[in-house]
């Protein structure tokens, strides 16, 4: 019984992480990420401050993937930004690589990646295997391809101490929006593929790797995620 009990448990750990994302140094929304051993990495995204007030947001997104390879199995999300709500998802067959959001199929060809499999990637394996390597990438039906761009090793303020990271910035490139989903956008989804952002990350060296700072940017706007240690 004892046995069991700890092989349950050890399949439903989870590795849990919170966030403050900031904008112009103030304190917009908090972030929640949850990655469980059996495949499974969630984000719940909770404005705060002002912009709660302006703008309440309530975002939750939900993805499954291959242990070995980090490749989709399934995903989907609910949003609530405002006034406005939506839910969409999706899953993959594996044996024929095609990708279904309801009725809508679209063939991968290959197994397919989206920001959250990657996310939970690069917090899995080491620099040397991930940088430069292209993945094919999917984006709410959108295809085209993503990487991880290793830039240098740093020290970065964790809340408590500074803490040697792995600098990576990465390159989301879509190449095929012919089968785009239509009117399931939010902020995020919509904002993490624009070419005018740049996005770098953060992620802790060793045992324990896990996202330490996230930003995203462009010319006139930056947003920073740092971890809430």
């Amino acid at each position: 019984m004892k046995l069991i009990l700890f092989f349950i448990i050890s399949i439903c750990f989870s590795k849990s992480q919170e966030y403050k994302l900031s904008c112009f140094g103030i304190h917009i929304a908090d972030i929640n990420q949850s990655i469980y051993e059996v495949g499974e990495i969630k984000y719940e995204i909770q404005s705060r401050g002002i912009t709660d007030l302006i703008w309440p947001t309530n975002n939750n997104y939900y993805t499954s993937f291959d242990t070995v390879t980090f490749s989709m199995k399934s995903w989907g999300k609910n949003v609530k930004q405002g006034l406005y709500k939506s839910s969409l998802d999706a899953k993959v067959d594996s044996i024929d690589n095609v990708l279904t959001y309801g009725k809508e199929s679209i063939q991968t060809v290959e197994p397919i990646y989206t920001i959250f499999t990657m996310l939970a990637m690069v917090q899995a394996l080491p620099y040397d295997i991930l940088d430069t390597k292209w993945f094919p990438y999917e984006h709410q039906g959108k295809i085209g391809e993503a990487r991880f761009l290793w830039s240098d090793s740093s020290m970065v303020w964790a809340g408590k101490d500074s803490i040697m990271c792995d600098h990576y910035r990465m390159d989301i490139n879509i190449l095929d929006s012919t089968f785009s989903i239509k009117g399931k956008k939010d902020y995020f989804m919509k904002n993490i593929v624009d070419e005018n952002y740049i996005k770098e990350l953060w992620i802790k060296r060793k045992e324990k790797r896990e996202i330490i700072k996230a930003r995203v940017k462009t010319n006139w706007v930056t947003f920073i995620a740092r971890t809430n240690q």
